[in-house]
């Protein structure tokens, strides 16, 4: 039996693809930080006959991921995949952003997989496992928006360093794969902050724009699906949705003219959109 080892699989992207894989006969080790919906999502993995077990696991911990690696290779094995899915959105402009906001962004949506790929791909490596490793970055990492200069530069950082572990093991048969979602109904909004903001702004903030993505982001589904494509067919980077290929065709064609479209949309823009589509979606979710 294959095994595959999902990160931020309590909910979300995560919980979805972690579901997929167990549904194709999979065991997954399911690894979050919150316990709870970790553990819920080996409930419904089980119930759906699949198997599954859930490992507490703080992605920008160094050390913990030691720990985790070499529980998983003991008592299991080495894994055939690994996703590298767990990320944070803190938003707010370049000068909003603290020192720690940065660090945090940085060590959990750009260290984190990296530190995941790193302790498995040298494990596949010494095991002769002839493993897939899917990051999953962002439309961000080729998008420089000033909504959230840390998120993005973490996710164009997690991108590229995709890309480079591509380069470097794919003569040892391990496939390497970067996932780029647009927008995707999960709880990543209401689970964010944004800096410069008060409690109560913040509060509020996170609820507009996790009340925007909920009714117009597409199913988590979606990025399983180009999760499984880009591990059956070894692709380097699968965008995911009309915003994502836009995002990513705009970028490859001119650099240029996506940082000057993407400088229109400030902060005092996005507030505006997100007070309007708040209004006209009247609480709905």
């Amino acid at each position: 039996m294959s095994l595959a080892v999902v990160t931020g699989a309590g909910s979300g992207i995560g919980r979805a693809s972690a579901m997929r894989f167990a549904r194709k006969g999979s065991m997954v080790v399911v690894a979050d930080i919150n316990t709870q919906t970790g553990a819920e999502t080996v409930a419904l993995i089980e119930s759906a006959g699949g198997r599954a077990v859930f490992r507490r696991l703080d992605v920008a911990d160094a050390a913990e991921w030691d720990v985790f690696a070499t529980w998983v290779c003991a008592n299991l094995k080495v894994p055939d995949v690994l996703v590298n899915n767990a990320g944070i959105l803190i938003t707010g402009g370049f000068l909003e952003q603290t020192g720690a906001d940065w660090r945090r962004m940085i060590g959990t949506n750009m260290m984190s997989p990296m530190l995941g790929s790193r302790v498995f791909v040298q494990r596949m490596v010494d095991a002769g496992v002839r493993g897939h490793i899917v990051n999953v970055c962002s439309v961000g990492a080729f998008m420089p928006t000033p909504l959230s200069p840390s998120y993005v530069t973490a996710k164009a950082g997690a991108w590229f360093g995709t890309q480079a572990l591509r380069s470097e093991f794919s003569s040892s048969g391990i496939g390497v794969s970067a996932v780029c979602p647009g927008l995707i109904n999960t709880e990543l909004s209401a689970n964010g902050t944004r800096s410069g903001a008060d409690e109560l702004d913040n509060a509020d903030w996170a609820t507009k724009l996790s009340r925007a993505q909920h009714f117009f982001g597409r199913s988590p589904e979606n990025v399983a699906d180009a999760i499984d494509r880009a591990v059956r067919w070894n692709l380097a980077t699968v965008p995911v949705g009309i915003e994502a290929w836009a995002g990513w065709y705009l970028y490859r064609l001119s650099p240029g003219l996506s940082r000057g479209l993407m400088g229109l949309v400030g902060m005092p823009l996005a507030n505006n959109v997100i007070g309007v589509a708040d209004k006209v979606l009247g609480g709905k979710r």
